[in-house]
Parts: C-alpha cells; sequence; structure tokens
C-alpha cells in the first residue's frame, strides 16, 4: 500500500495534478486548504486505509479507525470505508501515478461509493511505549476535481510539554475529570492517543 504515501507526498511536492495547499502551523501541526475546499459540496467521504512502511495491519487499522471516528464526530458528512480488501486496493485501484492522480481512478471510487471525496494518510511517526508518540500526514481529495483540498501532517511527542497540554485539554473536554489515572490515562494507550491526535488534525477541517 506504499502508492498511499506516495500520494500525499507527489501532491505536496509536485505541481500537475494537485492544487497548492496554503499551509497554517500550530503547535506541532501543520494543515491547509485550498480555496475549492469551501465551494466543495462534501456529503460523503470515503476514507482509504492508512499507509505505514512497517505494514503492520493492527497499527494501521487502530490509526485509520481513529480517524474516521473522529471525521464522524464532526457531523459535516458521512464516513465510510471501502469494501475491496487491502491487496485490491494495492493492485487495483491505484490513485498515484507518475506524479499525477489518476482520475480514471478517482472518478471510479466516485460512482462505485458515491463519495464527494476520498481521505488517504500516511502514519510517519510511531512510538508505542512512553514517552508516546504519533506522527500522521492526511490529505483530502475531491473527486470531481481530483485535486487535494485539505491536508495536514503533525507530530505530537507526548515528552514535549506543548503537546503534554494540549493532551490534558482534550482529557478535560472529552473525559469525567475524576477518572483513574487523569489525563495521563490517555499516555497508557496508543489507542487513546491514536484518538487524541486523529482529534487535533480532523479539527482543522473546521477551522
Amino acid at each position: 500500500m506504499k502508492y498511499l504515501s506516495n500520494i500525499f507526498i507527489g501532491c505536496i511536492l509536485v505541481a500537475t495534478g494537485c492544487s497548492s495547499v496554503p499551509q497554517h502551523y500550530s503547535s506541532g501541526l501543520n494543515y491547509g486548504k485550498t480555496k475549492e475546499f469551501k465551494k466543495t459540496p462534501i456529503h460523503r467521504v470515503l476514507v482509504l486505509p492508512f499507509e505505514y512502511d512497517v505494514g503492520r495491519e493492527a497499527i494501521i487499522d487502530e490509526v485509520t479507525e481513529a480517524f474516521a471516528v473522529e471525521l464522524r464526530k464532526l457531523g459535516s458528512f458521512e464516513v465510510i470505508f471501502p469494501t475491496e480488501n487491502r491487496v485490491a486496493l494495492t493492485f487495483d485501484q491505484k490513485i498515484w501515478n507518475s506524479g499525477t492522480i489518476d482520475l480514471d481512478t478517482v472518478l471510479t471510487l466516485r460512482r462505485r461509493y458515491d463519495a464527494d471525496a476520498i481521505i488517504f494518510g500516511n502514519i510517519t511517526h510511531y512510538r508505542p511505549y512512553e514517552p508516546i508518540l504519533l506522527g500522521v500526514k492526511v490529505g483530502m481529495i475531491s473527486t470531481e476535481t481530483g485535486l487535494v483540498i485539505w491536508s495536514a501532517d503533525g507530530v505530537f511527542d507526548s515528552n514535549e510539554n506543548e503537546v503534554a497540554e494540549l493532551v490534558k485539554e482534550y482529557f478535560e473536554s472529552t473525559h469525567q475529570k475524576n477518572a483513574l489515572y487523569g489525563w495521563k490515562l490517555i499516555l497508557l494507550s496508543m489507542r487513546r492517543y491514536s484518538q487524541f491526535v486523529a482529534s487535533q488534525i480532523t479539527k482543522t477541517l473546521q477551522l
């Protein structure tokens, strides 16, 4: 599934077939949306399994699911997954080809899933032990134009004070304050930490 990370990297570095996404910066997180983002009616989004160089499916599933959950929480669109297995996605549905978006494949996915946009991602950093760390790059392609209309990437290292403060804020907004272990509960589980990172990244869709 290495083509998924190539989509993201290529769309950032190659102008052909991809729009320029102006970047904004916040603690540990870069993100950008094009003018087309606001103009594009998005009712249904297809989320592809994220890419991870090590290829461990459990990690990929955990992070991808975390993003799907947070995307649904936004309440802005329906979130769906492809029905094909990973082998079919890798060999039969290559979106990225020679540095450009394969519009035929995008159109095929649009027709098959009635999707207005496709979200793909790449797990760039992963450390499941203390101090826990997760880095992710994510992008959204419009199935109408084949252009990247939103992208974000961040590396969240819990050893950094700024990230720890974000974890505390996230905990206070999503958990009971008297929960056992408090906000540090999130730092004990990569599943919970993935949820935190996904929340930080997906909320840029509404900024």
